[in-house]
């Protein structure tokens, strides 16, 4: 059931982080009657800004002027130099402890199928272009560019640590840099290296990455290769095997298991030893995952336009919409429990076979590696851990309202 105590749509999102940025605001002395920009207002100024999927400070200015919402909801005019100081006056630390805090305070759900392989981390880079003035976003002779260095939890579908950088930083330092115990990494064949296996295995992690056909390898082992019945049609030449690299100095031993899905061929390299033919595939087709959450901040949210132009200003500008996101996604999972009933309950192999009967019913709608390994778990996926566009536009207009079971039932109509 709803609170008994009444908010609207939008103090309901900001529920998880509003004590948190009160507790700041409180700790910065005089910066309340210093600013009209204040931190707490610049803060959900720009939070309302990215939930409203406003693509610039310019068009921000003129929606919180104009707009009966931003009114109601209180939020205070500022000029574009008002927020360009602010962007420079605030260190970036202050946001990237919010988005740890918020990481803690949230029950995010977890998917109970990918939970019990262990913690799951996609890490992938996505380049935001620049302006030419940006002389530290160097990328290209005749371009700048803003790198995001992005490690996404797979288990709980949401976005746990990034780097922003120049366009042309290091993809594989990131990934050394945040390598911890006992979590396995997924990464696509940008970041092949043996230094980077050998690494990854003496911090006692894991890894499952791309490899390149032109790598040159010889067999120690044939391992069984272990996929369900209802998937072999979809694969062909699959292999398991135990490898040594030969031009690998330091010899180590890895996995490889090679197929072909829909004229394409694949070479996925691991250190995971437990895990099935099946389940190594399945784990590195979900890298798509990343890929469509670069794509929801820079497209839905409008993220590939920076609002500053400043480093730290573009380090605040994405932890903004990483904190965006997280409460959008922690709103989208509490809205949804309320109106599911506690019975519905749909297993993994349950949904697989149904996807492998629409494939084999309609063979035209689409390559089944990225639309059916990546849509096995089918609805839930997509009730739970996804945030459509139109639930979007759904949400912005509903601001206003008083959270309610109306609204919850109201807001269960869009995917």
């Amino acid at each position: 059931m709803i609170d008994k105590v009444e908010k609207n749509v939008f103090e309901k999102i900001l529920g998880p982080v509003s004590s948190l940025i009160e507790e700041i605001q409180k700790s910065m002395q005089d910066d309340s009657e210093t600013y009209t920009l204040s931190f707490t207002a610049f803060t959900i100024n720009l939070l309302f800004g990215i939930i409203c999927q406003i693509k610039s400070i310019g068009k921000l200015i003129v929606e919180i002027k104009t707009s009966r919402v931003a009114k109601e909801i209180g939020l205070p005019g500022a000029s574009k130099s008002m927020y360009s100081e602010a962007f420079c006056r605030y260190n970036p630390e202050i946001y990237r402890k919010i988005f740890g805090k918020l990481l803690l305070a949230c029950n995010f759900l977890a998917i109970p199928e990918i939970q019990q392989l262990g913690r799951i981390l996609l890490i992938d880079g996505s380049v935001f272009p620049a302006i030419s003035t940006m002389c530290w976003a160097k990328y290209k002779k005749n371009a700048n560019a803003v790198k995001m260095h992005l490690a996404f939890e797979l288990n709980r579908m949401i976005p746990v640590q990034f780097l922003s950088t120049e366009g042309n930083y290091s993809e594989k330092q990131f990934l050394k840099d945040i390598i911890e115990k006992g979590v396995t990494y997924i990464c696509d064949r940008g970041y092949i290296s043996f230094e980077i296996f050998k690494f990854i295995c003496d911090k006692q992690a894991s890894f499952i990455i791309r490899g390149k056909s032109n790598m040159i390898y010889k067999v120690k082992e044939s391992l069984d290769v272990n996929i369900p019945v209802s998937f072999l049609h979809f694969f062909d030449n699959i292999k398991d095997s135990l490898i040594i690299f030969s031009n690998d100095t330091k010899q180590g031993i890895y996995r490889i298991v090679e197929f072909t899905s829909m004229g394409e061929s694949y070479i996925l390299i691991t250190n995971r030893l437990d895990l099935s033919t099946y389940e190594i595939i399945m784990l590195y087709a979900y890298r798509w995952q990343v890929e469509l959450y670069f794509r929801f901040i820079k497209r839905t949210l409008k993220g590939i336009h920076l609002m500053s132009y400043d480093p730290c200003g573009v380090q605040i500008q994405f932890y903004l919409y990483m904190i965006a996101y997280l409460l959008l996604l922690s709103f989208r999972q509490e809205c949804k429990i309320q109106q599911t009933p506690s019975s519905e309950n749909i297993s993994v192999e349950e949904e697989s076979q149904a996807t492998c009967s629409n494939s084999d019913n309609n063979p035209q709608s689409g390559r089944f590696y990225v639309r059916g390994l990546v849509s096995l778990l089918g609805g839930r996926l997509k009730k739970y851990w996804r945030i459509g566009i139109h639930w979007l536009i759904a949400v912005k207009n509903y601001l206003l309202e008083t959270f309610n079971d109306n609204i919850v039932q109201n807001l269960a109509a869009y995917p």
